[in-house]
């Protein structure tokens, strides 16, 4: 249904939500709200919505029912039914900035969300580099197509318009371009989406494995025995690794193929008395 919180009038909302559901159902009608409602006047919807009746708290709870809103829709909804309704100046005041801090707050999570969803899937971050690709096409079945159809178009086009979202593509000239990150740090994003992505990762590491050519790929391993007191080394020599190689890959001016470089550097033994 329709999004409440782009709305700062509760009677236009009404209007709106009143017709889309009856684009979606034919069956939808004044008296079918009103049954779902739990209202004994089976117009009373229309009347509200054309300014000839208030909301008062009895109904305004029916209202919410028959909406279907959950807890911070229904607080919106309501709010929006005090500002209209109250005629002292400055509670019209404060229910407006009660709506401007429930959006936000809605806001922020929405963006949280899709944050999150930009760790959940291998394919966004490859296709943020492809767009480095000479021959690079803003076209969901050319990105398919050039993944070797791992992913649908379908999952290519709403990856590209996350991407846009969330400033990790922008214009430039007539193409996209890769951005710098507007997402959180991978400190902040919840530890099993970072785990997902290092399992993606993974999974088509075993897959070039068994599909890639010698000359296209390098598998290497080193199993060795240290004292832990040398890990915090070990691991600022493979972050300075990664950052050096990325420094001058990224210089790289006609990239013509996406490659991921993983390191895995994990105990294979516990420490403590078997």
């Amino acid at each position: 249904m329709i999004d409440i919180f782009r709305y700062h009038n509760y009677r236009q909302y009404l209007k709106e939500y009143y017709t889309e559901a009856k684009q979606k159902s034919s069956a939808f009608s004044f008296r079918y709200f009103a049954r779902k409602a739990g209202l004994t006047s089976f117009n009373y919807l229309k009347l509200v919505m054309d300014g000839k009746r208030p909301l008062n708290t009895e109904y305004l709870k029916k209202f919410i029912k028959g909406l279907k809103l959950s807890d911070r829709e229904a607080k919106y909804f309501e709010t929006m039914v005090l500002l209209d309704q109250t005629k002292d100046f400055s509670a019209k005041a404060q229910y407006l900035n009660k709506l401007l801090e429930i959006k936000q707050r809605v806001a922020a999570r929405e963006i949280a969300h899709e944050q999150e969803r930009i760790y959940a899937e291998w394919y966004h971050w490859v296709i943020r580099e492809m767009a480095l690709l000479k021959d690079f096409q803003n076209d969901p079945k050319w990105i398919s197509k050039k993944l070797g159809r791992a992913i649908t178009p379908l999952e290519a086009k709403e990856s590209v318009e996350l991407l846009k979202k969330l400033g990790l593509l922008r214009k430039k000239g007539k193409r996209w371009v890769p951005a710098d990150p507007a997402v959180r740090s991978s400190d902040e994003i919840p530890n099993l989406a970072i785990k997902k992505l290092h399992e993606s990762f993974i999974q088509k590491a075993i897959e070039a494995l068994l599909t890639v050519s010698l000359g296209e790929r390098e598998f290497a391993g080193l199993t060795i025995a240290l004292p832990k007191h040398k890990l915090p080394y070990i691991k600022e020599k493979i972050k300075a690794f990664r950052r050096e190689l990325n420094e001058i890959l990224s210089a790289e001016k006609e990239p013509e193929d996406v490659y991921q470089l993983n390191i895995q550097f994990y105990p294979l033994t516990r420490g403590g008395t078997p």
